[in-house]
C-alpha cells in the first residue's frame, strides 16, 4: 500500500515533469525551483503547501510582462489555475515567481540541476542563494530555513558571505543571526 508520503513525492515529480515540457515546448525559458520545495533538495523535509518556481519572463514584451501564456498553456494541458495561488499541477499549487531583482536574476542564473529520482533532473537555486533569499523575507520560517541550509556540507559559507554582501543584505542578515544566537544554546553562527 502506497504511504501518503509517496503520493505526494509522486505527484511532485508529475509537478516537475510538467514544468521541463514547459521548457521543452519553450513556453518558458529557464527555470529553477526555489522556496522551501528548493531548499528541500538540500535539507531534511519540512511542511511546505506549494511549489515556487523562478523564471525570467521576456521582457522585450515590454514593460509588462504577463503570466497569462504560462496559464494558458496549462490550461490546454489539464491544470487548473487557483484564484491568487498559481495553478496546480498533479496536485500541487504552483507559483510562478518571475525574476524580479538582481538577487533573483543570479539565483536562476547560477541554479543547479539536481537528481530528483533515477530518472528526473529538476533545476534548483543554491542553497546559498535560497538562504539569502530567506534572508530578504526575514519571515519567521524563513530563520529555520537559513538554519537548515547553514548546516549542510555542501553550503558555501564564502559564496554566501559574497552573495548577502553584494545584494545588500549584511546588515539583515546580521540581525537574523542575532535572532538565531539568542534562541541557540550551541555556538554562535558567525563568519
Amino acid at each position: 500500500m502506497e504511504s501518503r508520503i509517496e503520493r505526494r513525492c509522486d505527484r511532485m515529480k508529475e509537478t516537475f515533469e510538467v514544468i521541463d515540457q514547459m521548457k521543452r515546448d519553450g513556453v518558458i525559458d529557464e527555470y529553477a525551483v526555489a522556496g522551501a520545495v528548493g531548499a528541500l533538495f538540500y535539507v531534511e523535509p519540512f511542511n511546505t503547501e506549494d511549489v515556487d518556481i523562478l523564471i525570467n519572463l521576456n521582457p522585450a514584451d515590454g514593460p509588462l510582462v504577463s503570466l497569462e501564456p504560462i496559464f494558458s498553456y496549462l490550461r490546454e494541458n489539464g491544470h487548473e489555475n487557483l484564484a491568487n495561488e498559481g495553478v496546480e499541477i498533479a496536485g500541487w499549487p504552483v507559483q510562478f515567481i518571475p525574476v524580479s531583482d538582481s538577487l533573483t536574476s543570479e539565483s536562476l542564473l547560477k541554479a543547479e540541476y539536481l537528481q530528483y529520482d533515477d530518472e528526473l533532473r529538476v533545476r534548483v537555486v543554491r542553497p546559498e542563494y535560497l538562504a539569502a533569499e530567506a534572508i530578504k523575507l526575514g519571515r519567521p520560517k524563513d530563520i529555520q530555513r537559513v538554519v537548515s541550509l547553514l548546516e549542510i556540507d555542501e553550503f558555501d559559507r564564502g559564496l554566501f558571505h559574497e552573495i548577502i554582501e553584494k545584494h545588500g543584505l549584511a546588515e539583515r542578515w546580521n540581525r537574523m543571526q542575532n535572532i538565531i544566537d539568542a534562541g541557540s544554546d550551541g555556538p554562535k553562527i558567525r563568519f
